[in-house]
């Protein structure tokens, strides 16, 4: 009960998706099809126009390190994870009967 006598619940919280094999095993896929670092580049790419602090976060973090290339490819892989997720997530629920 809330302080008003009430007996409504809390707003729910909204989280980061929890990502799926399967999920992990489509980005996977999608990395695979791209060669070279092309399929990186335009995940950062985009994350500049998308969400541009992320991207500058990532940037700022990779230059910091002996191998920024890795860097930047692991912190992106798992935006795109968490992005594909979201997206896999929002298919399904609209799908529901």
């Amino acid at each position: 009960m809330t302080a008003g006598g009430e007996g409504t619940a809390p707003p729910r919280v909204a989280r980061l998706p929890r990502v799926t094999r399967e999920t992990g095993y489509a980005v996977c896929r999608e990395l695979e099809e791209h060669p070279g670092n092309d399929y990186v580049i335009r995940l950062l790419e985009r994350l500049e126009e998308e969400n541009p602090c992320v991207a500058e976060f990532v940037s700022r973090l990779a230059i910091q390190h002996d191998d920024p290339v890795a860097v930047s490819t692991a912190a992106l892989l798992v935006y795109r994870l968490l992005e594909s997720q979201l997206e896999a997530d929002e298919l399904r629920r609209q799908l529901a009967p």
